[in-house]
């Protein structure tokens, strides 16, 4: 991974839980943003703030008794992230491997095809270790022909500690937006606990790897 790229013009990063985007590609996101990129993230899995069904597994360990006190709260937490970085959120209400999903694959890629109509679109697309990420690239790998990237998964890559293929590029930043990506994480209070400590892995990761990464179209 010897390449250098930037993120640039109206770009949309595909999430598929609230927090993905900020930690895999948190630092890319500023410095474009900063340079007058347009960029929005996406999530796809942000939940149904109304649903008062019991929290699932995950959702429960964060500390929330429903599955609409989990969404409005990190829905909450993403909006000032997004802040943070410069970027606008946009939050779909289906729903992550807890729950069922609320809607069938072709809605759910309508719906995103309806989100991202111009500009360069960023899927989840190494390691896909988790269940919702593979399912999500999957889903969309195609459906944006011609416009399609591809971001390595944090804190999933550096669990796993293989380098991206070579063919991916190194997004540069600066210090000041390495800053604002640990800013945006620290923002997501509610999945300091289930997540564990892991900024340091990403951050080992990051900089014997180069940089966030992506696989540009």
């Amino acid at each position: 991974m010897r390449t250098k790229a930037a993120l640039q013009g109206d770009v949309v990063v595909v999430s598929p839980h609230l927090d993905d985007a900020a930690l895999s590609l948190g630092a890319a996101i500023s410095r474009a943003a900063r340079a007058g990129a347009r960029v929005t993230v996406l999530t796809v899995l942000a939940g149904d703030p109304g649903s008062n069904e019991p929290a699932g597994d995950w959702d429960r360990s964060s500390g929330f008794a429903t599955a609409g006190e989990a969404a409005r709260t990190r829905r909450e937490e993403d909006a000032l992230a997004c802040e943070r970085l410069g970027a606008r959120p946009v939050w779909l209400p289906y729903r992550d491997d807890q729950y069922e999903r609320g809607g069938t694959d072709d809605e759910i890629r309508a719906r995103v095809r309806e989100a991202a109509v111009t500009g360069l679109v960023l899927l989840p697309g190494f390691p896909l270790e988790h269940p919702d990420h593979r399912w999500l690239h999957d889903l969309l790998a195609n459906a944006f022909p011609g416009r399609t990237g591809f971001y390595a998964e944090q804190p999933y890559a550096a669990f796993d500690g293989r380098r991206p293929p070579g063919s991916w590029a190194c997004l540069g930043a600066g210090l000041r937006d390495r800053r604002r990506k640990l800013a945006a994480y620290r923002v997501y209070a509610s999945q300091h606990e289930p997540l564990g400590r892991i900024t340091w892995p990403i951050l080992r990761y990051e900089l014997r790897t180069g940089g966030e990464a992506a696989l540009m179209p």
